[in-house]
């Protein structure tokens, strides 16, 4: 298969994910759900700080083990939230039905393997943050391995939910994910570099609300510019690699995803 061809593949995929939404309006929900659940968790966080409930003079330690405590949820929410959205990306390409709660109850059923991917990507994302600290070389291998591990945690979340492996067995499947190379590459330097450059978009379109309506409609445009994207963004990477993990790894056909 050619460079060409796979290229093709990548595009036909987005297109697909795309297409999802207008087969199922309820692949919209998980996205906005995860959303509402950072910004509450956020927002209770940054109350207890300022309550003193988390806060302690000089306890700087104290602080990152509330920093830590954060992160797990923080974690916890997104993968719960992208494994009930993978389980019903899932269903909808069977011809099914799908709802938010057929999305939670899946999740539920690997609960603990939830619990164990988020630990490790914890662990992942402290050793990142450690090296960091250790000039421009430890920088650009902590965003190595912060662009490696969260590749891998979209293509392991969907194999621990679909086919109901453990997390450990669901990592061990990633020795197939060689097969999608081209299709992941494409998305990551590709198409996801252009999602994010439609918050331009927004900045230009925040600027022309600035001059037609004044400052607040202009500012309150671009944060709601920004949250569409957020949301999208969401939902098209846990759709995008649900949808390469069915067809390029476990080989499954997807009516109307024909790919080289």
């Amino acid at each position: 298969m050619g460079f060409i061809e796979r290229l093709k593949n990548s595009w036909d995929i987005f297109k697909f994910s795309l297409g999802l939404i207008k087969k199922d309006k309820s692949l919209i929900a998980i996205p906005i759900l995860m959303f509402v659940s950072v910004v509450a968790l956020i927002i209770i966080f940054i109350l207890a700080f300022f309550a003193g409930s988390i806060k302690e003079p000089g306890a700087n330690a104290g602080i990152y083990f509330w920093g830590i405590v954060f992160l797990f949820f923080n974690y916890f929410i997104t993968t719960f939230y992208a494994s009930a959205q993978s389980w019903m990306v899932h269903e909808v390409v069977q011809g099914k039905n799908t709802t938010v709660a057929s999305g939670f109850k899946r999740a539920f059923r690997n609960f603990f393997d939830i619990l164990a991917f988020v630990f490790v990507f914890i662990i992942i994302k402290i050793l990142a943050s450690g090296l960091k600290k250790r000039g421009m070389a430890g920088k650009i291998s902590a965003g190595f391995i912060e662009t490696i591990s969260g590749i891998v945690g979209k293509l392991v979340i969907p194999s621990m939910i679909i086919t109901e492996r453990h997390f450990g067995q669901a990592v061990m499947q990633l020795k197939d994910s060689y097969k999608a190379i081209p299709e992941i590459a494409t998305f990551e330097i590709g198409i996801k570099p252009l999602i994010s450059l439609t918050t331009i978009a927004g900045l230009f379109l925040a600027f022309i609300m600035f001059i037609s309506f004044g400052i607040f409609i202009g500012i309150v445009s671009f944060i709601l510019w920004v949250i569409v994207i957020m949301l999208f963004s969401v939902y098209i990477n846990t759709t995008y690699y649900t949808l390469v993990y069915l067809t390029l790894i476990e080989k499954k056909k997807i009516k109307g995803l024909k790919l080289s």
